[in-house]
């Protein structure tokens, strides 16, 4: 018998988030069948070359060696391209996507690595469409390197799409189709998803710092983005060939949520809400906004495969033929 060996830490889970000045970690549990918030951590970095010091001095801290870590990549490290799928079996689908995004690379294809993820059958009035996501194989082995270093066990490199993605699915009811946004200084990201799967992902070019509505410019901004956010929910209606989107659901912001859901409300014909994940996750953080904001893609990225924790609502009439 082995007196000393460490807790199995099976069930829990790091969502872990790195770039240029800071290093963002969450460490989720789970208690009574839910997830439990048991630590928020944000160290600031240097530089993005501090990062895997700055890791393995918090695994270490934090007693969390051989816990398995969810990393999600910043938008600058990956490409997300929407393709028709090729006709071949299941197993030869990334192989044969590499050669059909060649040319639609900023990279060699032989220097990328290639993941997808399918849109349900329904989509796209019957064609097979699939989202590639493309990335340096440099890059995903300097992050595999860095998290394996600290301790980690690393289980998944996730894109924030997807993280958003295990937020709606399991705290936002989508029976009958949901818009769900990220407003975000670095741009914004738009999916639209229905009975928990993604039917279309987009980013937003428009930049919304936390104080955007205080600013000269804010009146541009706001036009440009309720047109991209109206252009977004019009493409769903007629080329995915899905019913109108009715609800819009924005994440947390640090300062002006209320405000921002009462401007794009009156400026929508769908009705604007928010994710207040205080309402939905328990734990030993306080959720303010501000936490909210900056740490709900590593939140997000612990959720996969999560089970639904909130009720479905009541059926709307079946969707047009």
């Amino acid at each position: 018998m082995q007196f000393f060996k460490k807790k199995a830490k099976s069930t829990d889970r790091i969502g872990l988030v790195v770039n240029s000045d800071q290093l963002v970690l969450v460490h989720m549990q789970e208690k009574d069948g839910a997830p439990y918030l048991a630590n928020c951590k944000r160290v600031a970095l240097q530089s993005e070359r501090k990062a895997g010091e700055a890791l393995t001095k918090l695994v270490k801290d934090l007693d969390l060696e051989g816990t398995q870590c969810s990393y999600v990549l910043n938008p600058k490290d990956y490409n997300l391209h929407l393709v028709e799928a090729p006709n071949v079996e299941a197993d030869e689908l990334r192989a044969a996507v590499r050669w059909k995004i060649k040319d639609m690379l900023d990279m060699k294809v032989e220097e990328a690595a290639i993941d997808v993820f399918q849109i349900p059958e329904d989509a796209y009035r019957g064609r097979d469409m699939v989202y590639v996501v493309a990335s340096q194989k440099s890059r995903i082995k300097s992050i595999v390197e860095m998290v394996t270093a600290s301790g980690l066990e690393l289980a998944v490199i996730d894109i924030p799409e997807l993280v958003m993605k295990n937020l709606s699915s399991q705290f936002i009811e989508d029976r009958n189709g949901v818009a769900f946004m990220a407003l975000r200084r670095t741009g914004s990201t738009m999916n639209i998803s229905r009975n928990g799967d993604l039917y279309l992902t987009r980013r937003i070019n428009t930049q919304l710092d936390p104080e955007v509505m205080q600013t000269p410019e804010w009146d541009g901004l706001k036009d440009r983005l309720v047109l991209e956010i109206q252009r977004s929910m019009d493409y769903y209606e007629s080329q995915i060939g899905k019913n109108q989107i009715t609800r819009i659901v924005i994440a947390q912001r640090q300062h002006d949520t209320a405000d921002m859901i009462e401007t794009l409300d009156g400026l929508l014909a769908a009705q604007v809400t928010a994710l207040d994940l205080a309402e939905h996750l328990q734990g030993e953080v306080e959720l303010t906004p501000e936490i909210q904001q900056i740490y709900m893609a590593a939140i997000g990225a612990t959720l996969r495969g999560g089970n639904k924790q909130v009720k479905p609502e009541e059926p709307e009439a079946q969707e047009a033929a």
